[in-house]
C-alpha cells in the first residue's frame, strides 16, 4: 500500500514538474500550425498594404512577421523608401490571440509564484519572531556556558618572536 502511495505521489510531482515544458511545447506546436495556415493564406487571399515608419517596426520573425499596434502581421514582401517601410501581407488574428493568451497566462503564473514566495518568507519569519525573552535566554546560555565556547582559536602558523638573522659585512 505504501509503495502504491509513493508511486502515485511521485507521478503527481513529475506531472507538476513537466507542466511548464508541456505548456511550452503546446504553445510552439500551435504557433507552427498557425504559421503554416498563414503561409497558405498569403498565397491565396488578397493582401493588405501598410506603411510603417522605420523606427516603429518591431520584427517578430525577421523579414517574415512584424507586430503592428499589438497585432501580428505576416509579411509577404516589403520595401524601404525614405525611412518608411511598405509591407504587403495579412494580419494574423489567430497568432495575436495565441500570443496574448501566452503573455496573460505567464503574467498570472508569475504573480501567483510571487504570492507563494512571499507567503513562504512570511511563514519562515514568523517561526523566529525575535522576542526580547528569547534574546535574554540566548544571552544567559552564552554567559553560563562560555567556558565551553572557544574564545580564541590558535593559528595553525607558528608566530616567530625573534627577528630574522642578519648578515655580517
Amino acid at each position: 500500500m505504501k509503495q502504491l502511495c509513493k508511486k502515485i505521489a511521485a507521478f503527481i510531482f513529475l506531472l507538476a514538474g513537466f507542466m511548464p515544458v508541456m505548456f511550452t511545447l503546446f504553445f510552439l506546436y500551435k504557433q507552427q500550425l498557425i504559421r503554416h495556415d498563414m503561409k497558405e493564406k498569403l498565397e491565396l487571399e488578397m493582401l493588405h498594404t501598410i506603411v510603417v515608419p522605420q523606427a516603429e517596426v518591431k520584427w517578430v520573425n525577421h523579414k517574415k512577421e512584424i507586430r503592428v499596434n499589438d497585432k501580428m502581421f505576416d509579411v509577404k514582401s516589403f520595401t524601404l523608401k525614405k525611412g518608411q517601410y511598405i509591407f504587403k501581407g495579412l494580419y494574423d488574428e489567430e497568432e495575436t490571440a495565441l500570443n496574448n493568451y501566452f503573455e496573460k497566462s505567464t503574467d498570472q503564473k508569475n504573480e501567483s509564484g510571487f504570492q507563494i514566495l512571499s507567503a513562504l518568507f512570511k511563514m519562515l519569519q514568523s517561526i523566529y519572531p525575535g522576542d526580547a525573552d528569547e534574546t535574554e535566554i540566548s544571552k544567559k546560555i552564552s554567559n553560563e556556558y562560555s567556558p565551553l565556547i572557544l574564545q580564541h582559536i590558535s593559528s595553525p602558523f607558528i608566530n616567530i618572536l625573534t627577528p630574522p638573522p642578519q648578515q655580517a659585512s
